[in-house]
């Protein structure tokens, strides 16, 4: 990952969405909310990039190895000025993106990682996913829920800190 001249070191991550999937919540609701809201928002591995999560390096240890932390922004609050990064950082920051050859085939793994969980989730044998009344009228409202544009802000804010990976 990169560090900016601004000695910025940057690490981005789509771990915290997989953790959030692969966690046993307290009820499905919440993780079916995940699953909904992942679906309508990241239907590709393209899409996935605005979502990933981005995180700084501690100064102790040289990255990947050194221990990094959620910064509190995805990859879209730092390219449309969400962030408290200078446009210096973030035009580099947006070159590193395309230019890099690595981070494409490391983004597509990151989609399938999340597919994967998706796939795994215990939610497909959930009382929510049952054939009745009550459960039908349950998935609506949470599907009606992740279709808001702050649905994945709100999964973000489900990521445990100060730990990103």
């Amino acid at each position: 990952m990169p560090m900016l001249k601004s000695g910025r070191h940057v690490a981005l991550s789509a771990s915290p969405y997989v953790d959030l999937l692969k966690s046993q919540y307290s009820d499905d609701n919440r993780i079916y909310f995940t699953i909904v809201a992942i679906r309508l928002n990241i239907p590709s591995s393209e899409q996935l990039r605005d979502h990933l999560v981005v995180g700084y390096f501690r100064p102790e240890g040289e990255p990947p190895n050194a221990p990094s932390y959620y910064s509190g922004y995805c990859v879209a609050d730092i390219f449309s000025g969400r962030s408290d990064w200078s446009q210096d950082e973030i035009e580099e920051f947006g070159a590193w993106i395309e230019s890099d050859e690595r981070f494409e085939p490391w983004l597509v793994a990151q989609f399938d990682e999340i597919n994967a969980a998706i796939q795994e989730s215990f939610i497909w044998n959930s009382p929510l996913l049952a054939d009745d009344d009550v459960a039908l009228v349950k998935r609506r409202l949470i599907e009606k829920a992740a279709l808001e544009p702050a649905s994945m802000e709100q999964i973000r804010s489900l990521i445990p800190r100060p730990n990103l990976c």
